[in-house]
């Protein structure tokens, strides 16, 4: 790739359609009109900001809006680089491919605008793993430079708790320093500014009137509700029943786990799975051309499914996504249900490995094996890196352990999977034997296990015998494992931590200084720290310094602190400044975090804010604050808020929620909504949630309705529920159900858990299950318990097995457990 093959133009070269900024159509069904008036909200502020701290500080920064489809995130940042960013060049990379080559090949320069809309498209799988490392590096590496994206909270939620080990770059990305900004899908109707802007412009006018007491002023300007109704019809009404169904396996594909645009093939195999047998005949040849003509055409609103093109060259459409105002309803509608079983085989045409793993696991998820198993073969022929050992578990659950051990082959990941499994199963002398073949396959994990298995099983020879051989491959973790399991049984585990060193393990030494700074030998242990510090351990120096505390030398515990410091270390500033506030030294501490934090330990920030705090000096303790929202630590005024409002200090708590908030936290919000709950203070409790719900979270609502549940407020819960529910908590009726249930109001909470499975949170379903097993209804509970399974909930296949076991006759029923258990659940079933 060429330099002068990305694109640099300023934002306003660009078309706000191509960025993502969705456009509302008039009244007469033109669309190619200007954009509405914008009308800013509490986030745009904190944007603003943020974007003009990067220019200032001359810093690089990576800002992700987090909200609901059409809540108006796009068009955000576009406002506000537009604001503050107008003369720097924006570059939309296509994918994460493409975003990965750039920053690989030094296109990205400073003063640039690295514009990530529906960000989950660039950090998702394999590729987006690979992105977010160059990301990182991009970040720490160019300067000025402003990265920002957007992204649905549901796909934030996956990638975060999901990837794990598996992409650490996207779980730091998403996860550490960089701000996360909530943007609520709400623009008050009555609102003096949006009334105004409503006079001078018919399209918000028309929106205020059809948005209704839920403020979805935003999304009635881009159709998407009248696009909603006309699925909601269903089948043959407004879309014929191929477009429907069209329409619904594309939601589905994407709702189960596929990424990008879905695949013209599958789409088409899949939608034969959500017609009729008289749908199918009354079709004709041409049925699927036909409908995706229907749906990719521009009739004044949104357009039903757009096209894409995955191949590289020019051509026709290859593959098609939903309107995301749509999916996101449909995506809740459907949430409890399973597909078909056309579905799950059309499913093997997944654009990428990534994508037919992603599918494979939702199946396995809802207890359809055979087809979760189908999927983790087509992922791995893909070249899946870890679909051989999530097929290989599941071949064991269902084949037995010879199919498993066949397809785990020399696939160390495959033992390191099945070895896990047998252990948890408590089958350890299995899991030994696996993580056996882990190790001869290359796990370098695999021998720590396998020395832990057999000390656990009070064989310390056997465990020697394991680590010792781990150590002539080179793996010395073995060591170090049985050091602290030694350690923590308080039995000898210096010989461990030796064996680890005389192997070439310097991290030996630092089990070796806390064995013996337990015995009381305090010279003993300063040796050892020294040595690990030398050998480049940086850890070591937080220890050295918590030693040398001890012993009363505070000028050579200020000596590793500093030592640490100079090698990039500086936890032991930290250390040194928790012990000069237990010794009672305030100015020491306070001196110690300043060093702490100007080395970047954002935490330390937050400490400072909290002893000028107690000290009673607000100014300091706010400018410390604000110093830790400014390297990316927004808790820390939420700290303060929440230490001033248990001191009844109501002025001070709200400004620093309010200083929260806008530097990302709206926890600070909810937080002091329920401190003045607690305190009696029911109106400014309702402040605060308001304040909340309007920078994007209706938690502090629900939070209420709870409150008031326990204390006997029946109306006044009910009213916090309703209103945060209506604020797009879908859970807030299952949360209350459970407090319901805990007061023993078991008639109120199955009404609270009906509520919220008609607001399509699935976590009700599993609560209703278990209230109808407890009180002997078996066959209401598998109802409510099947739709748990096919939503996807895990722990709620227990719950059914458990309540098919209690029908009747029960010779029968165990018979059929015990074969769901080996089969999982077929398409009729």
């Amino acid at each position: 790739m060429a330099e002068d093959e990305v694109t640099h133009r300023t934002v306003a070269q660009w078309d706000p359609e191509i960025l993502g900024v969705h456009l509302a159509p008039g009244s007469d069904e033109i669309s190619d009109l200007p954009l509405t008036e914008y009308l800013p909200r509490p986030h745009d502020q904190t944007l603003r900001m943020l974007l003009a701290r990067t220019v200032s500080r001359t810093d690089a920064s990576f800002v992700l809006l987090v909200g609901s489809s059409a809540s108006g995130k796009t068009r955000a940042l576009y406002e506000s680089v537009a604001g503050v960013l107008p003369d720097w060049p924006l570059v939309r990379p296509a994918d994460a491919e493409e975003l990965s080559a750039w920053i690989e090949a030094s296109f990205v320069c400073p003063r640039t605008v690295l514009w990530l809309d529906e960000a989950q498209r660039y950090l998702d799988g394999a590729q987006g793993e690979r992105a977010a490392k160059a990301l990182v590096r991009l970040l720490d590496q160019v300067a000025p430079l402003a990265v920002v994206g957007t992204m649905w909270p549901d796909h934030l939620r996956r990638l975060t708790e999901s990837c794990g080990g598996e992409a650490p770059h996207v779980r730091t990305l998403l996860t550490g320093r960089h701000p996360r900004i909530a943007v609520p899908d709400t623009l008050p109707a009555d609102s003096p500014a949006v009334a105004a802007a409503a006079a001078r412009d018919p399209r918000l006018a028309a929106a205020v009137r059809a948005a209704g007491p839920g403020h979805r002023v935003l999304q009635h300007l881009t159709g998407g509700p009248e696009l909603v109704r006309h699925w909601e019809m269903g089948s043959g009404q407004w879309f014929t029943a191929p477009e429907h169904a069209v329409l619904t396996a594309a939601v589905e594909a994407r709702r189960l786990g596929h990424t990008g645009a879905v695949p013209a093939r599958l789409l088409k195999e899949a939608a034969e799975g959500f017609m009729d047998a008289m749908a199918r005949a009354a079709a004709g040849k041409e049925w699927f051309p036909e409908a995706i003509s229907a749906l990719t055409a521009a009739t004044g609103g949104p357009v039903p499914l757009i096209a894409e093109r995955y191949a590289r060259d020019v051509g026709d459409p290859d593959s098609y996504r939903p309107d995301d105002y749509l999916e996101q309803h449909v995506r809740r509608v459907r949430a409890h249900l399973v597909p078909p079983a056309r579905f799950w085989r059309a499913a093997e045409y997944a654009r990428t490995a990534d994508d037919l793993y992603a599918l494979a696991g939702a199946a396995e998820q809802r207890r359809r094996y055979v087809y979760a198993a189908a999927l983790y073969e087509k992922a791995v022929e893909s070249g899946h890196g870890r679909a051989r050992a999530s097929w290989a578990v599941l071949l064991e659950a269902a084949d037995g352990r010879a199919a498993a051990e066949e397809k785990a082959a020399a696939d160390p990941l495959a033992w390191a999977a099945l070895a896990v499994s047998r252990e948890a199963g408590a089958d350890v002398s299995a899991a030994f034997d696996a993580y056996r073949r882990a190790a001869d396959s290359g796990d370098v994990w695999a021998w720590s296990a396998m020395a832990r298995i057999r000390e656990a099983e009070g064989d310390p020879a056997a465990a020697d015998a394991v680590a010792a051989q781990a150590a002539t491959v080179g793996q010395t973790q073995a060591w170090r494992t049985l050091g602290r399991m030694r350690a923590a049984r308080g039995t000898s585990a210096a010989a461990a931590f030796e064996q680890a060193v005389r192997a070439g393990d310097d991290w030996g030494h630092i089990g070796l200084a806390q064995v013996a700074e337990r015995a009381g030998r305090l010279a003993d242990a300063v040796e050892h720290a020294t040595r690990a510090a030398d050998a480049g351990v940086g850890e070591a120096w937080a220890q050295l310094v918590r030693l040398y505390w001890t012993l009363g030398e505070r000028e050579s515990a200020l000596a590793a602190a500093t030592g640490g410091a100079e090698v990039g270390n500086p936890e032991g500033w930290s250390v040194l400044a928790q012990l000069r506030y237990r010794a009672a030294d305030m100015p020491g501490a306070a001196a110690a975090h300043r060093e702490a934090a100007s080395m970047g330990v954002g935490a330390a920030w937050r400490v400072l804010a909290l002893l000028a705090d107690a000290d009673g000096d607000d100014g300091a303790a706010d400018e410390a604050a604000a110093q830790a929202a400014r390297v990316g630590d927004p808790q820390a005024w939420s700290a303060l808020a929440e230490a001033r409002a248990e001191r009844g200090q109501a002025v001070g708590a709200a400004r620093a929620a309010t200083e929260a908030a806008r530097a990302g936290d709206v926890d600070a919000w909810i937080g002091l909504a329920r401190y003045r709950e607690s305190v009696g203070n029911g109106a400014g409790a309702e402040l605060a949630a308001d304040h909340a719900a309007e920078r994007g979270s209706p938690a502090a609502w629900a939070a209420l309705s709870r409150m008031r549940e326990r204390v006997g407020d029946r109306g006044g819960s009910r009213r916090a529920v309703l209103r945060a529910a209506a604020l797009g908590a879908y859970d807030a009726w299952t949360a209350l159900g459970r407090v319901r249930e805990e007061t023993g109001d078991t008639a109120a909470a199955e009404r609270a858990y009906v509520r919220g499975c008609e607001a399509g949170d699935t976590e009700a379903y599993s609560a209703l299950g278990a209230l109808y097993l407890e009180q002997g209804r078996s066959k209401e509970a598998c109802a409510a318990y099947r739709s748990a399974v096919d939503a996807g909930l895990t722990d709620a296949w227990e719950g059914l097995l458990s309540a098919l076991a209690a029908q009747t006759p029960r010779v029968t029923s165990l018979r059929m457990v015990r074969r769901l258990r080996r089969t999982g659940l077929t398409a009729d079933e």
